[in-house]
């Protein structure tokens, strides 16, 4: 969770082309996920599913829950919660400096969120331990999160669609432009984007009013020929009547 300066695209995640430019200084530290104090090669969605989890801790202790003072007070204060990283762990972090960086820090065997969170439900503990996971892999999804117990009392399925494909703009990571040129191609995108939504609309409205014009034919021919069918009854029954014919007699219409 960060300003847009932060964002990349989750496109170039797989790209062959490599990851993009990453930011490696992100000024609210408290927040920081391992991978990005750790100085990853990667990192991914990840980073703010355990920023999340650091603001529900926040939210439950009523104060930031790791404020650290440095990048290795940071980890630390980490590490007090989340335990000592198992070598897979630390390999997940993509980092040329992570076995250095965490070979001399002192932390548990195992995770301490009990002892962090004394008051937390078990439901936003177990959230808390899913979020707050040191490799970036393990940790949960949004879209998990959202279907978790502690959510449920908030949770709209129908009010929280998924996309169905990346979001994409024509504006690479890598290349570094002005303000104005910002400003002004992603104008033109949305404008370009409220374009295609307008023509669709207008496909939409005029395919159900072909349907609705298609549908009334179908009426009116329906109608007309019950019409006839009645007609002929009328005519059927005043010829009977004339010549003394029984009604009740089947006719062909």
């Amino acid at each position: 969770m960060a300003d847009f300066g932060l964002a990349r695209s989750i496109a170039q995640l797989s790209s062959e082309e490599g990851n993009p430019v990453l930011t490696d200084y992100v000024a609210t530290r408290w927040y920081r996920a391992p991978e990005i104090l750790l100085s990853s090669n990667r990192y991914t969605t990840g980073v703010d599913m355990w920023a999340c989890g650091c603001i529900l801790g926040e939210l439950i202790n009523g104060k930031p829950i790791f404020p650290g003072t440095s990048t290795m007070n940071q980890l630390d204060r980490m590490l007090d919660v989340t335990g000592r990283p198992s070598p897979t762990d630390i390999e997940s972090m993509q980092s040329p400096f992570a076995s250095t960086m965490l070979d001399n820090m002192r932390a548990p065997a195992s995770p301490r969120l009990e002892a962090m969170f004394p008051t937390a439900s078990p439901d936003a503990l177990d959230l808390l331990s899913k979020l707050l996971v040191f490799n970036p892999e393990n940790r949960i999804s949004a879209e998990e999160a959202l279907r978790h117990p502690y959510c449920a009392q908030f949770h709209n399925a129908e009010d929280e669609p998924v996309a169905p494909s990346p979001i994409t703009i024509p504006i690479d990571d890598n290349t570094k432009l002005s303000i104005s040129e910002y400003r002004d191609r992603l104008y033109l995108e949305i404008v370009k984007k409220k374009k295609e939504i307008r023509k669709k609309m207008k496909e939409r409205e005029a395919a159900r009013a072909a349907q609705q014009r298609q549908s009334s034919k179908a009426s009116k021919y329906a109608a007309a020929a019950e019409n006839q069918q009645q007609q002929q009854k009328q005519a059927y029954h005043a010829h009977a009547y004339a010549t003394g014919q029984p009604t009740g007699q089947v006719y062909r219409v």
